[in-house]
C-alpha cells in the first residue's frame, strides 16, 4: 500500500514498524514518555507497557501490513494485519498531541476465508477520496448507527441493493444484510449498540467504534464504511468480545 503520509500517520507507521521488528525503542519513539494510556484491557499503560508487550511477542520479526491509514483531527485510525500471537486483523485508533501518541484504542480478529461474494476482510479501496465530504459522510454514518442499527430500522442509506461487504457473515447487497439480521433475530441473537465512542472520517471512509452487546455478551464494534454520493457502498468490520475484568491489566475502559 502506498500511503500519502501526514506527520502523525508517519509516527503511527513507525510504531507499527517497531512492533513488527520487535524493536521496543522504535515502537516507542513517538509515544509520550509519561502520558500514554491504552484502552486494550490486556495491555499495560505507558512506554514500559509497550515494551513489556513486545517482550512477550514471538521473537521472529513479522512486519505489520498497514492496509488503510487515515487522519481526523488529532486522531489517526488504521486498518492493518500482522502476527500478534497468531495472524490477526485489527483496527487501531491513536490520539496524538504535539506529535506524540498519548492514547490508543484497538480491536482485533482472526482472518477468515472470503465470504460468499468472494470478498476478503482486507480487500477493496485503500485511498480516501472526496475529502471535501468528510463531515457530511461522518454525519450520514452516525445517523445510520443511531436510527438504523439501534432501533433496527433501515431507511434509504443505500443505493438500491448495492452494498459490498468485507466481513465473513454474508454476501453483498442490502437484501442479504437484512436477511441476516432477520435470521439472527429469529434465533434470539440480539445485537445492541449502547454507546458510540468514535465517528472518525477522512473523505469517503468513516470508522465507527462503539460499545454494545451481541447475544448478551459485552462487545465492541469497529465498523469501517465507505460512502459514495451520500450512500453507504462498502463495509469492513470487527466485533470483539470484552474480556472479563479479572483479566484486565489497566482500568481505562475498552472504549
Amino acid at each position: 500500500m502506498t500511503i500519502t503520509m501526514t506527520s502523525d500517520i508517519e509516527r503511527v507507521v513507525t510504531m507499527f514498524q517497531g512492533f513488527g521488528d520487535r524493536d521496543p525503542h522504535l515502537a516507542t519513539k513517538h509515544i509520550h514518555p509519561t502520558s500514554y494510556i491504552t484502552h486494550n484491557p490486556l495491555a499495560f499503560d505507558g512506554i514500559e507497557g509497550v515494551k513489556r508487550f513486545i517482550d512477550h511477542l514471538p521473537g521472529e520479526k513479522s512486519p505489520v501490513k498497514i492496509l488503510r491509514a487515515f487522519q481526523d483531527g488529532p486522531y489517526v485510525f488504521t486498518h492493518a494485519e500482522g502476527d500478534f500471537f497468531g495472524q490477526k486483523l485489527f483496527f487501531d485508533i491513536f490520539k496524538l498531541e504535539e506529535g506524540q501518541i498519548v492514547e490508543h484504542w484497538d480491536s482485533s480478529t482472526e482472518p477468515t476465508p472470503p465470504n460468499e461474494s468472494g470478498h476478503t476482510q482486507t480487500g477493496g479501496p485503500i485511498e480516501a477520496k472526496d475529502l471535501h465530504a468528510t463531515e457530511k459522510n461522518k454525519s450520514i454514518i452516525r445517523d445510520f448507527y443511531e436510527s438504523v442499527v439501534v432501533p433496527g430500522k433501515i431507511p434509504e442509506y443505500f443505493a438500491g441493493d448495492h452494498f459490498i461487504r468485507h466481513d465473513a457473515n454474508g454476501g453483498d447487497g442490502v437484501a442479504a444484510f437484512m436477511a441476516r439480521l432477520k435470521a439472527l433475530a429469529q434465533k434470539g441473537i440480539v445485537f445492541q449498540i449502547d454507546e458510540i465512542k468514535f465517528v472518525l472520517g477522512q473523505g469517503d471512509f468513516v470508522l465507527v467504534a462503539a460499545k454494545g452487546s451481541l447475544a448478551g455478551e459485552s462487545c465492541v464494534y469497529y465498523d469501517l464504511y465507505r460512502v459514495d454520493n451520500e450512500k453507504i457502498v462498502e463495509h469492513w468490520g470487527i466485533t470483539e468480545n470484552v474480556p472479563s475484568q479479572d483479566k484486565w491489566n489497566n482500568k481505562n475502559g475498552i472504549l
